[in-house]
């Protein structure tokens, strides 16, 4: 297999994740992990080495603290081009724009704090220009290999797998979400969310997918366990939608008393993934006409 991964663990049963992609002419780390994680990305480089071919390219899934946080590292030892979304281009040249928007989009519900400032931006290093721009149908070519970009945004707007042709290994960063960490992993766009799930599952019914490794998560391997992930995620998206409806009915009115009530009933902490991830689902359902919004309060529809 040309495809091989390295991890740390993360938290309780959450592993931090990257995988090294080796050509016969070149190298193709994903994701550089954060800092606090060299000896990983150390040992990621040292493979490289070993295989006798440059890395060529640092490819970051998804523009989020934890997959792009070492990408000035790599590249200061490597030479490495970096490549991604270009919805992600800003955040990856720009760590202090990065967890602004990230961790601080709602500072009336949720302040700065030295906690959540150490959680994320204490864990990304310099930042640096988008070298390449990747979106799906792009491909790679690192020799006898064939690496094909998908686009499978919903976790943040804008983000890719590598689908390894010959191996048919789909990587992903978060394309597959987490459902059991003590927050909400979290999706900022729902719409594109069910287009991901609904794109992996006919790669994998076209026969063109058959295991998944991803950034935190074990791999799923065969057709019935991808189906069966795909499948969670799907039901998961409905039934917090479902209860999102729910507290707008019992008079939860704006976006703080939503999260909140939502994170309780599924005992969750109430934090900034979570929050983000509401306020999207709030801002979908208002598009549809589903429910009501004057300022800062919403409704169900008459």
């Amino acid at each position: 297999m040309h495809i091989h991964g390295f991890e740390r663990t993360l938290m309780d049963e959450i592993s931090l994740r990257v995988h090294v992609i080796a050509g016969d002419r070149f190298a193709v780390l994903v994701d550089t992990a954060m800092i606090g994680y060299e000896d990983m990305i150390t040992e990621a480089l040292d493979f490289v080495r070993q295989c006798g071919v440059p890395l060529a390219f640092i490819v970051n899934t998804h523009a989020h603290h934890d997959h792009i946080g070492l990408n000035r590292w790599v590249q200061d030892q490597t030479g490495a081009k970096v490549l991604s979304h270009p919805w992600g281009s800003r955040w990856i040249a720009d760590p202090d724009l990065n967890y602004q928007e990230f961790v601080l989009g709602f500072p009336d519900i949720i302040a700065d704090t030295k906690a959540l400032r150490q959680e994320v931006r204490g864990t990304l290093g310099p930042g640096v220009p988008l070298d390449m721009a990747l979106t799906g149908g792009d491909f790679l070519y690192p020799g006898g290999l064939t690496l094909e970009i998908v686009e499978t945004g919903g976790h943040v707007p804008g983000e890719i797998g590598i689908l390894v042709r010959e191996e048919r290994a789909l990587i992903l960063g978060d394309a597959f979400t987490a459902l059991n960490l003590p927050f909400f992993h979290g999706h900022v766009r729902p719409a594109l969310y069910h287009r991901t799930l609904k794109r992996v599952r006919s790669l994998v019914e076209e026969g063109r997918v058959d295991t998944i490794l991803s950034a935190h998560l074990p791999p799923w391997v065969g057709v019935g366990a991808i189906l069966a992930a795909i499948e969670e995620r799907q039901n998961d998206l409905d039934r917090l939608e479902a209860a999102i409806l729910e507290m707008v009915a019992g008079g939860a009115d704006t976006l703080r008393s939503v999260w909140q009530a939502v994170s309780q009933k599924w005992n969750k902490l109430p934090e900034f993934r979570g929050l983000a991830m509401i306020s999207a689902h709030l801002d979908q359902l208002v598009m549809e006409g589903r429910i009501d919004r004057e300022g800062i309060y919403y409704a169900m529809m008459p």
